[in-house]
């Protein structure tokens, strides 16, 4: 595996790799054949709690008194032990004693962030994991992308008939318009991200990653620096999940949909992405 030059936070040899994308649409394949590279570690969903963690780290930066009273008499941080009791204040109030500055906010989430997806005894040097549950009303992609400048990121998209055909099928909550609106909202935030951050993206087709005609693993694995092993086209061939639930007629799960609801489905997915589009 080629090593990546890195800054701020995380091991000198290694980075971060953060898998996202929308519900059914191959992230758990895709990390299994991320994970069947050498030296690496993606691990699984984690029920998106960094959304809150991504709102106190914004919050931490961008609020003006925070700036004022701890950041602008902390421009560089203090000793911890030095004796804050006995100092005279004249620009600060007692209640407003801090030690850290801005510099630190950065530097504790992150390891905050790497406690537990980056433990000591990990030991690799490509580490991070995928989730769902990221891209709607949250930053957290924007706060892994800001403590993390050395990370990469993989996005898997799908067709979103497909991808609300299987999660109907499924049973998910909410019936077909919810689940579009919701898929619309999360790719357009993640299209947003992927135009600001072009450089450290790389989008994966699902219709591609599972196509024995496709090179997208090998261009993937390139651009990773990752080694391609006997093992990582194998993956392609385990069946999970949806597959397991066929329709009476053999006919494919979108075929649920009338011509009347695709149309309406449409209209609600609208994205102006190229990479997004089907």
């Amino acid at each position: 595996m080629k090593n990546i030059s890195t800054s701020g936070n995380s091991s000198i040899n290694g980075f971060p790799l953060f898998l996202l994308g929308s519900a059914r649409s191959g992230t758990t394949l895709l990390q299994k054949v991320l994970n069947s590279a050498e030296d690496v570690m993606i691990w699984g969903e984690h029920g998106g709690f960094l959304k809150q963690i991504a709102e106190a780290y914004f919050f931490n930066l961008n609020n003006e008194e925070i700036d004022l009273q701890i950041f602008r008499q902390n421009p560089v941080a203090k000793d911890p032990s030095f004796d804050f009791h006995n100092q005279k204040m004249e620009k600060i109030g007692y209640c407003w004693i801090n030690w850290y500055g801005k510099k630190e906010i950065e530097a504790n989430f992150g390891k905050f962030i790497e406690s537990f997806f980056n433990p000591h005894s990990l030991g690799k040097a490509c580490w991070g994991f995928k989730e769902i549950r990221y891209g709607f009303d949250d930053s957290v992609m924007e706060m892994l992308a800001a403590i993390y400048p050395q990370a990469r990121f993989v996005f898997i998209v799908r067709d979103p008939i497909d991808v609300l055909a299987s999660q109907v099928a499924m049973g998910w909550y909410g019936g077909w318009k919810y689940l579009a609106e919701k898929w619309a909202i999360q790719n357009r935030h993640i299209i947003e991200f992927c135009n600001a951050n072009e450089d450290r993206v790389f989008t994966v087709k699902y219709e591609d990653l599972v196509s024995r005609e496709s090179d997208i693993i090998r261009k993937l694995f390139d651009w990773l620096g990752f080694t391609i092993s006997e093992e990582t086209y194998g993956i392609l061939d385990i069946k999970e999940g949806i597959w397991k639930k066929t329709r009476g007629d053999d006919m494919p799960h979108r075929a649920m949909f009338s011509k009347r609801k695709l149309r309406k489905i449409l209209k609600i997915i609208q994205v102006k992405n190229d990479s997004f589009w089907y």
